[in-house]
C-alpha cells in the first residue's frame, strides 16, 4: 500500500513540474496558433514550456512558457522563396494550381531550411537542457526529430490538419481507403468505384513519397549536425508516443482511432472576448442590421488583392444592406462606403463571437473553419491554396456556407453569396447544428489535449497504447499469410476429392 501510494505521488509530481518542449522548424503563424493554447494551458499548470519556433508570439500571448525564436532561419526562407503572395503567385502560374508550386519549392529547398532552423542563434537555448517531452507537427517539420534523436525522450506528433497516411500507420492506426477518404482529395466517406480506387493508389503511395522526399533528405541534414553518421529520421519516429490529430469527427467522417489517436481539433476555439477597440465595439455593437467579418487569414494579406477583386469587393460592399468588418492591411481604400470597418489586426474570435456578426468571408483556413463553426458562424469561402479548397469544399457539403472560385468572383457573386448564407436560415440551423455536436464533447479538445500529454509524462511514454499493428508486418496486417494458407487447404482439399472420385469411379466401373 505504502509502496503504491510512493508511486502515484512520484507520477504526480513528475507531470506537474516537467520540461516540455514545442518545435516548429517550418510553417506559417497558424500552424503555431494551433499549438500555443496548449503550451499556455500546461505553462499555467506549472510545467516548464518552451515553444522553438519562425515565429514570435503575439505581443498578447500568455507568458506561461518561453518563446524562442529562429529569426535569422525564417530571413534565410524568405530569401528562397521571396515575399509570399499568392495572387501573384497565381499570376506568374498563368492561375495554375498555386499548391503544386508551393510544395515543389518547399520541397527542394527543405534541408536548407532544416539546417538552417538547427543552428539558428535564437533556439539553441533548445539543445542546452534536456526536455522531458518533445511535441512537433507530423509533416515538413521532421527536423525537429533531430532533438529527439539527441536527448532520447519520448515525443508526440500533434498534426495541423487531419490524420495523415503515414502517421497512422506509425500507430497501426486503422486506414482503410474505402472508407477513409485521403485529406488531401475532394471525396467523403461514400465513394464510388472510382474514387476508391484513387484513394487507395494515394492512401498507399504518399507515405513511400514522404519518405523518399522529405525524410531520407533531411537524414543527412541531422547527421551532418550531429555528426553522426548513424541517425536515421524514420526509424526515430517510430517512437512516437502519441499524435494529437487537429480534425473532429462532426467536421469531417467518422473513423476508428486507436487510444493512442486523439482528437483535438478546435482547441484554440474559446468564448467570445470584450472588444478592446471602442470604434470597433460601437460598430458593432450598434449596427441596426447584420454584420459581415472578412478575412484572409493570418499569412495572405488582403492588400495583396489584385486590383480587379479589390474593386469586386468594395462595390459588392457598397451595394449589401449589411455592416462589413475588413481585415484590411493596408492604406485606405479610395471610395470605400461608410457601412465598412477596417482594420490592420482584429482578435477574430471576439468578432465571430458578437451577437451581430451573420457571416465570415474567408479564404477556408481549417482554424478559421473551426472558430466560425464554434460561434456559429455561415461562411462564404474564398479558397486560395493548401488545404483550403478541401475545407471550403466540406463547408458546402454541410450545408453550412458557399463556395466563390477566385477565378470567376465579381461584384455580383459577391453580393449573392453573403445575402444567401444571411437571409437563407437554412445555413443558420445547419451551422448552430454543427456547433452543437462540435462543443458536445465529453470533455473539451484542450482539456483532452493537456490529459493526454500529461499522461505521457506520468508513464514516460506510452507503449501501452500502442497496438501490435504498428510494428506487423505487411502480409501479416494484411492477413495474406492466412488467405494462402486457407487457399492451399482449399486446393489440397480439392485435389484429393478429385483424387477420391476418380478412385470411386474406377473401383465402379470395375
Amino acid at each position: 500500500m505504502l509502496k503504491q501510494l510512493v508511486l502515484t505521488v512520484a507520477l504526480v509530481t513528475a507531470s506537474e513540474c516537467s520540461r516540455i518542449l514545442m518545435i516548429l522548424p517550418l510553417g506559417s503563424t497558424s500552424h503555431k496558433n494551433i499549438i500555443t493554447p496548449l503550451a499556455e494551458s500546461l505553462g499555467q499548470r506549472g510545467h516548464q514550456v518552451t515553444i522553438a519556433s519562425l515565429h514570435a508570439a503575439s505581443a498578447n500571448a500568455s507568458r506561461s512558457y518561453t518563446d524562442l525564436v529562429a529569426a535569422d532561419a525564417w530571413n534565410s526562407i524568405r530569401k528562397v522563396t521571396g515575399e509570399f503572395d499568392v495572387f501573384k503567385m497565381r499570376e506568374a502560374s498563368g492561375g495554375k494550381n498555386v499548391n503544386s508550386q508551393v510544395m515543389k519549392k518547399v520541397i527542394h529547398h527543405l534541408p536548407e531550411y532544416c539546417d538552417a532552423f538547427l543552428r539558428d542563434p535564437g533556439v539553441q537555448d533548445a539543445w542546452r537542457t534536456k526536455p522531458d517531452l518533445i511535441l512537433l507537427p507530423a509533416f515538413m517539420n521532421e527536423c525537429g526529430l533531430a532533438l529527439v534523436h539527441k536527448f532520447k525522450v519520448p515525443f508526440m506528433y500533434i498534426t495541423t490538419s487531419g490524420l495523415t497516411p503515414w502517421t497512422a500507420d506509425l500507430l497501426g492506426n486503422p486506414e482503410h481507403p474505402a472508407y477513409v477518404p485521403n485529406q488531401y482529395l475532394p471525396y467523403g466517406d461514400h465513394m464510388n468505384l472510382w474514387e476508391r480506387t484513387v484513394n487507395t493508389i494515394v492512401r498507399f503511395i504518399t507515405p513511400y513519397l514522404r519518405n523518399r522526399l522529405v525524410l531520407s533528405r533531411l537524414d543527412g541534414v541531422v547527421q551532418r549536425f550531429l555528426k553522426d553518421p548513424f541517425v536515421s529520421l524514420s526509424e526515430v519516429e517510430k517512437n512516437v508516443s502519441m499524435v494529437l490529430v487537429n480534425s473532429h469527427y462532426s467536421l469531417g467522417y467518422p473513423r476508428p482511432l486507436l487510444p493512442n489517436v486523439v482528437e483535438v481539433g478546435g482547441m484554440h476555439c474559446r468564448n467570445a472576448r470584450p472588444l478592446e477597440d471602442e470604434q470597433l465595439k460601437h460598430f458593432l455593437d450598434s449596427s441596426p442590421v447584420p454584420v459581415v467579418f472578412f478575412s484572409l487569414g493570418s499569412s495572405i494579406r488582403s492588400e495583396q488583392l489584385p486590383a480587379h477583386l479589390r474593386s469586386a469587393f468594395v462595390s459588392a460592399f457598397a451595394r449589401l444592406p449589411y455592416r462589413i468588418v475588413w481585415k484590411w492591411e493596408g492604406a485606405p481604400i479610395p471610395g470605400l462606403s461608410e457601412n465598412v470597418l477596417t482594420r490592420a489586426w482584429v482578435p477574430q474570435q471576439d468578432i465571430l463571437g458578437h451577437e451581430k456578426v451573420r457571416a465570415f468571408l474567408t479564404h477556408g483556413g481549417l482554424l478559421s473553419m473551426q472558430e466560425a463553426i464554434y460561434h456559429n458562424v455561415p461562411m462564404v469561402g474564398i479558397p486560395l491554396m493548401s488545404d483550403q479548397h478541401l475545407n471550403v469544399r466540406q463547408v458546402v457539403n454541410l450545408g453550412i456556407g458557399r463556395e466563390l472560385s477566385i477565378e470567376t468572383l465579381n461584384s455580383d457573386s459577391v453580393t449573392e453569396a453573403i445575402t444567401a448564407v444571411i437571409e437563407n436560415e437554412s445555413y443558420r440551423n445547419q451551422v448552430q447544428k454543427r456547433s452543437a455536436l462540435f462543443k458536445d464533447q465529453e470533455t473539451s479538445s484542450l482539456d483532452r489535449a493537456v490529459y493526454w500529454t500529461e499522461h505521457v509524462l506520468r508513464h514516460g511514454g506510452a507503449d501501452h497504447l500502442r497496438s501490435a499493428a504498428a510494428n506487423m508486418p505487411i502480409h501479416q496486417y494484411a492477413l495474406m499469410d492466412v488467405v494462402v494458407l486457407l487457399l492451399t487447404a482449399v486446393a489440397i482439399l480439392l485435389f484429393l476429392l478429385k483424387r477420391l472420385l476418380a478412385s470411386a469411379t474406377r473401383a465402379l466401373e470395375g
